[in-house]
């Protein structure tokens, strides 16, 4: 684990100097997206608030379609997806959670249009991250943000209960894809047994996020597997699941999710990919691998896309190459 005292420090005295702080992560959240923002909407709330009782804190996801199945954590009805309500705002710090490109924020019209310029903290774990922030706690080799956020804590001497230590928790089980990825190291192993101690609720985690296929699932699982093909040229087996199909179905996004946790249980593939329509006629790649020699960031990149090396998407228009 690298040494990121100065880097703690430095973040803790913005925060102390800060009395508008807006909490963002990226457009499509995954669950380590939403674990790091709730949990450190959760830490300023009880904390700063208590210090500074006037402070405002807003928690803010550029995306008004946020993963229902998430919806369990708290405070995730707190958080904001209307860049309107926040346009009228100055913030003196933005704390961006997890995002390997600023981009992927799309905070750029806020924050064009915030009088005084504020203090960007950008932490995350993405090899892809080009230190964006004026101040940046990047750790590359851990497992999530949310692991980086426990040793940040840690460092603080933050009491963890259980409100803050199941929305850690959520961040390194989907992030290392409940221990299964090489990412999971005895660090993350420690920090999850010590988030589960003090309280992170492990059995709501998996009941939500890896819970039993329902029937419309299995239906759209039993079609994608039937158009499953192995492209030649990347390893990747891949399928595509249409608008139509939804339609069919009276499916949705969500029920897609066992459908990628499935297939990448394949084996003698590189990895796998899925792509769904959209309704606008673009498609979203979602790739995935059990490899340690395969990183499929680095194919989601040539599309525009990033994510990481076990775990990553693009959107693209034309998708007549990648099948």
């Amino acid at each position: 684990m690298q040494n990121h005292e100065k880097t703690y420090i430095q973040i803790e005295n913005i925060l102390n100097s800060s009395e508008n702080i807006l909490i963002v992560t990226h457009i499509r959240p995954d669950g380590d997206a939403l674990g790091s923002l709730l949990g450190f909407y959760y830490y300023l709330k009880t904390s700063r608030l208590q210090a500074q009782p006037g402070a405002n804190i807003q928690i803010f996801i550029n995306d008004k379609n946020l993963p229902k199945d998430f919806g369990f954590l708290p405070f995730f009805n707190k958080i904001k997806t209307n860049e309107y309500e926040l346009l009228k705002k100055d913030f003196d710090a933005v704390i961006i959670l997890d995002c390997g490109d600023f981009k992927r924020s799309n905070l750029e019209k806020i924050l064009n249009k915030n009088l005084i310029k504020p203090k960007i903290i950008n932490i995350d774990h993405h090899v892809s991250n080009n230190n964006f922030g004026h101040i940046n706690l990047i750790d590359l080799n851990i497992s999530s943000t949310s692991e980086i956020l426990y040793n940040f804590f840690k460092y603080l001497k933050v009491k963890f209960d259980s409100t803050l230590s199941t929305c850690l928790l959520m961040g390194l089980i989907t992030d290392t894809n409940c221990f299964h990825y090489s990412n999971t190291t005895h660090n993350t192993l420690n920090a999850s047994a010590e988030l589960v101690k003090t309280g992170g609720r492990l059995n709501l985690i998996l009941k939500n996020i890896y819970k039993n296929p329902s029937v419309k699932s299995l239906k759209m699982c039993g079609l994608a597997l039937s158009r499953l093909k192995v492209n030649k040229d990347n390893g990747l087996a891949t399928t595509v699941i249409w608008q139509e199909d939804l339609e069919k179905f009276k499916a949705h996004n969500d029920d897609l999710i066992y459908l990628n946790n499935y297939l990448n249980t394949l084996d003698n593939v590189k990895g796998t990919l899925v792509l769904k329509e959209q309704p606008d006629g673009t498609f979203k790649g979602s790739l995935r691998t059990n490899r340690d020699d395969v990183d499929v960031e680095a194919i989601a990149k040539k599309y525009g896309g990033g994510g990481h090396k076990k775990s990553a998407g693009f959107t693209c228009k034309d998708i007549e190459k990648l099948l």
